[in-house]
């Protein structure tokens, strides 16, 4: 029988291979710049014709490459960077797999101009289409010139696959910028064709260098944020929660100067941002985290622009942490002249030659000191809840029995405690002061506009309080703390409830049983597909237990994904929060208003409900005189 296997020739191993490193001519950049950064460049400049493909030039004034090296940088898996597998862990360089040039080379005419700093002369090393390279001495600055041309031109089918000219520029300018973000000490030139579109002036300042990528608008309402905890270090800056985007593009995360993506990441910035901000907009951060090398592998995809990490849960949590309370700091108080930007961002905005001028605020000013923050939040259920045995016997229930359908006390502002020494009959602005650096510490309302808000003053300025969301944050905040200090998870309804499921809600129903116990839902199977809800979460109140059970296995067969704990007690508690707080064209008393402001006042995030709407905004007395044009 005839052999149907063979083994593939070089040059077709190595342009398959290119498609893995080479997609398109951002990838292109990316290899190259990378090279330089390892090679300890100081400036590096890139200059592009038309969508790539013409032209890719990376110059640098690195440390060059020498004529035995030359050859050797042109081969698969050649690399200067590691020696053995075990070097991995220790992995301070940005390229190591050695397939970047050869990839490069085997689609494209490469030409490598390079110069080491103790040669007198340069070299000239020419290849096409990967095959043997020509050599010619040549004069050239210390460093190294990479030109690519005509890229793709023996891969025709891939061309067809490349978008239009501003596209894959864009795309470019997008990949440059991110890399120029990792490296702020670094000087980074982006031409096209004969146009300056980036350029940063490396000198180290990190909100210098986001103005230049981002602009200066965005670069100076950013807010810093330094963390440290065991090996990791957290640097950067995040967007205060009015300035949004309505995708994750103008998100940057560098892991030890490389530039990464990951979902791990992106989720812990959704959490530290959650409450601030509402569903569906996303922040503006530039993080840079520190981690051992040996605490992540950067070895999963080709492009290695994948992360995974040794201690994913615990990584998360710090950063989720370090931003919460970075907010929580900065007392984000909207002006209500400010309007938040959710505008579709479809790539990096790029300021050409605009760079920013350094700040003198101590405020916004850089700072490479590494404070660790008192990382805390209002309710903190264990962290490491670990789901038991399949056969963890059913809670057991002590508390008085109940009738989910039985009348409730009906909520109203009474719910918010009343200071003491605080009565009907004799209540003053001075009376409302709390011994806190909070905004609201000398705050007294003025009157109701609407049946909606509440009109407050600190006598300098005007605070505008939407009442539906100011209770929401503090239910929301009381109701953690019932449930932080609840002795018993549950209470025993007087009529079980009969729930009936699909097959599929019912594998979900049973995947997700110890949350539901440990959340303080009792059920016991009834008959096929069909179970007895037999207890409820202490702090129900009057909210309906068995619709919230089937939203939330509705919830999780929506999102195809395992919940935790965690995230269910937060769904559940914004519900109930939701529930028992007064609403729009609820109209309150003065007194009402100031038990909901001096309440509103004592909780730890009084600037946002818990679905991240604000609950006030402000205008000043300069604001205001602009308006009459007394200024």
């Amino acid at each position: 029988m005839k052999p149907v296997i063979h083994i593939l020739d070089s040059h077709s191993a190595n342009q398959i291979s290119a498609g893995e490193v080479v997609e398109r001519p951002a990838s292109v950049v990316k290899e190259l710049v990378e090279n330089s950064l390892d090679a300890g460049a100081k400036r590096i400049d890139i200059t592009i014709e038309g969508n790539g493909v013409p032209l890719i030039q990376v110059r640098d004034d690195g440390s060059g490459i020498g004529l035995a090296d030359l050859p050797l940088a042109v081969i698969r898996h050649a690399t200067s960077k590691i020696t053995h597998i075990e070097d991995l862990d220790q992995l301070q360089t940005l390229g190591f797999r050695g397939e970047a040039l050869p990839s490069i080379a085997s689609v494209s005419h490469l030409e490598i101009l390079s110069r080491p700093a103790d040669e007198i002369v340069g070299l000239c090393f020419t290849l096409n289409g990967g095959e043997q390279g020509q050599f010619k001495e040549i004069g050239c600055p210390v460093g190294t010139t990479v030109t690519v041309r005509d890229l793709f031109y023996n891969t025709p089918a891939r061309l067809k696959f490349l978008k239009s000219t501003p596209t894959e520029f864009g795309l470019i300018s997008d990949t440059v910028g991110r890399i120029a973000l990792a490296h702020p000490s670094i000087a980074f030139s982006l031409t096209h064709p004969h146009q300056a579109v980036l350029q940063t002036s490396g000198r180290g300042d990190f909100r210098e260098t986001i103005g230049a990528i981002l602009g200066q608008a965005i670069a100076r309402q950013l807010i810093p944020i330094n963390a440290q905890h065991k090996n990791w270090r957290l640097e950067g800056y995040i967007s205060p929660p009015n300035l949004v985007r309505s995708s994750k593009q103008a998100q940057f995360f560098m892991i030890n100067g490389r530039i990464i993506r990951s979902p791990i990441l992106s989720r812990a910035l959704s959490e530290g941002y959650q409450t601030f901000i509402p569903t569906k907009v996303h922040p503006i951060v530039v993080l840079h985290i520190s981690v051992p090398p040996s605490e992540y592998d950067v070895n999963v995809h080709p492009t290695k622009m994948d992360v995974r990490f040794k201690e994913e849960q615990g990584l998360t949590q710090f950063i989720q942490e370090a931003v919460y309370n970075t907010l929580i700091d900065s007392k984000p108080l909207p002006s209500f002249q400010t309007k938040p930007s959710v505008s579709p961002i479809s790539k990096v905005s790029l300021t050409p030659l605009n760079p920013l001028r350094s700040e003198s605020s101590p405020r916004l000013a850089y700072s490479n000191t590494y404070n660790q923050p008192q990382i805390k939040f209002a309710y903190q259920p264990s962290l490491h809840h670990k789901k038991p045995d399949s056969t963890m016997p059913p809670l057991k229930v002590s508390e008085p029995l109940v009738s989910q359908k039985e009348e409730q006390t009906e909520l109203t502002i009474g719910h918010l405690d009343i200071p003491k020494g605080l009565d009907t009959q004799d209540s003053s602005p001075a009376q409302l002061k709390v011994q806190s650096s909070d905004p609201l510490s000398y705050v007294w309302p003025l009157s109701q506009l609407f049946n909606t808000y509440i009109l407050a003053t600190d006598g300098k300025v005007l605070y505008m309080i939407d009442q539906h969301a100011a209770h929401e944050r503090i239910n929301y905040e009381r109701l953690l703390k019932e449930f932080e200090q609840a002795e018993k998870p549950s209470q025993a309804l007087l009529i079980p409830i009969p729930m009936e499921f699909t097959l599929q809600e019912e594998q979900v129903l049973i995947e997700n049983l110890w949350i539901l116990n440990e959340m303080g839902f009792i059920l016991e199977q009834f008959g096929p597909r069909t179970y007895l809800l037999r207890g409820v979460p202490v702090q129900t109140g009057s909210f309906q237990a068995d619709h919230l059970l089937r939203q939330f296995i509705e919830e999780v067969l929506l999102k195809n994904s395992p919940p935790t704990f965690e995230k269910m007690l937060e769904e559940w508690i914004y519900l109930l929060a939701c529930k028992e707080s007064i609403k729009a064209q609820d109209s309150l008393n003065l007194f009402e208003m100031e038990q909901l402001v001096t309440n509103l006042n004592q909780t730890q995030n009084p600037y946002t409900c818990p679905h991240g709407r604000p609950t006030m905004v402000t205008m000043t007395r300069s604001e205001l005189e602009k308006r009459f044009y007394r200024t």
